[in-house]
């Protein structure tokens, strides 16, 4: 059993190559799930490069729920 450590938005927004309101904005269009600690948002790299390998096949990744 691996033990999912989070990750920044900054750290997220640096694997997608873009700027962290836009992996803000991929979350509150349920395009990439994330999850706030206090008022900062985190995310799961493996998360992230499940939409990164779904980007690169051409498709959308399933919609993440709440």
């Amino acid at each position: 059993m691996s033990t999912k450590i989070p990750i920044s938005a900054k750290e997220a927004a640096k694997m997608l190559g873009v700027t962290p309101r836009t992996v803000i904005r991929l979350v509150e269009r349920n395009e990439l799930p994330g999850f706030k600690v206090g008022d900062v948002w985190r995310f799961y790299r493996e998360d992230i490069q499940h939409y990164i390998d779904a980007q690169m096949r051409g498709r959308n990744p399933d919609q993440f729920e709440d």
